[in-house]
């Protein structure tokens, strides 16, 4: 009899030793889940960016979609961008033969606050890859083209052409400058080895040039507020005689200073400054 309990006594100490140990792992276990989560919590916080799907941008206002086969291999392709003043992102899609679209490249859009605005991101005719354009609405007439091609499962910027008027007078000459770039745009810092465009004492050699018949200029008003002021006289303080918008064919007259003397479609004649007008 007395083995019989001394059997059972060793028998409950062994389940209970057990279950001790179960509880102890579960509780291990427990802790090591909640060290895991933590940890995949501070990476996706320490610079993983989650990638967004295509349809995240389709019907967003602050976007814009061109569709094209980017590598040329017979199924279309996504180029995503913000709108103009809406930021500088882009994205790059390649549709799979799923239907689906992968991610494959995001970068900028080459905007920047206060100055180049995008204008548009074309295909390049016979070539891989695709070219963003971008104006400077500050400066005229002042538009860049960067063509970005994909090569070696990365992606290169080769080239930028940069075109700018001299100034708007009656000999004025357009400048057209191509600028080799062949940087890859996937790795950090790429954007401090941009090439800019040639100095204006530089464009007579290093950049194509292009006469401007006067028959065929014409002058527009650019503003990034969508309009400019016409003034009486020269200066900001003088009285406003129109609103003009931005986009709004004008008559330029005269171009000596900051302050071009111009005849609007109305037919009232003032002055805007120089930095509002553009030559098409």
């Amino acid at each position: 009899m007395k083995k019989i309990v001394l059997y059972l006594l060793l028998l409950n100490s062994c389940s209970q030793t057990a279950d001790h140990k179960q509880i102890i792992h579960n509780k291990e276990q427990q802790i090591t889940d909640e060290i895991n989560d933590k940890s995949s919590s501070l990476k996706n916080s320490s610079g993983q960016k989650a990638h967004a799907t295509f349809e995240t941008y389709v019907n967003n206002k602050s976007f814009f979609i061109r569709t094209f086969d980017i590598n040329k291999d017979g199924i279309a392709d996504k180029v995503i961008s913000n709108a103009a003043y809406q930021g500088e992102d882009l994205f790059v899609f390649f549709g799979n033969k799923a239907g689906g679209y992968d991610e494959v490249l995001e970068t900028t859009n080459f905007s920047e606050d206060g100055g180049n605005v995008i204008k548009d991101i074309v295909e390049i005719p016979g070539s891989k890859g695709f070219m963003v354009k971008t104006y400077f609405p500050d400066r005229g007439y002042y538009e860049k083209e960067f063509y970005i091609i994909p090569e070696n499962d990365t992606w290169i910027l080769k080239h930028t052409i940069y075109k700018t008027m001299s100034d708007v007078s009656e000999n004025a000459v357009k400048y057209i400058c191509d600028v080799i770039q062949n940087i890859d745009i996937t790795k950090s810092g790429w954007s401090e080895k941009l090439k800019t465009i040639p100095a204006e004492n530089e464009r007579n050699r290093k950049c194509r040039t292009e006469g401007v018949e006067n028959s065929a200029k014409q002058y527009t008003i650019q503003d990034p507020d969508g309009y400019t002021n016409l003034r009486k006289d020269k200066g900001t303080s003088s009285p406003i005689l129109q609103k003009i918008n931005s986009g709004e064919n004008i008559e330029v007259i005269n171009t000596n200073g900051d302050w071009f003397l111009i005849k609007t479609k109305k037919g009232l004649t003032g002055y805007v400054h120089k930095s509002r007008v553009q030559v098409n």
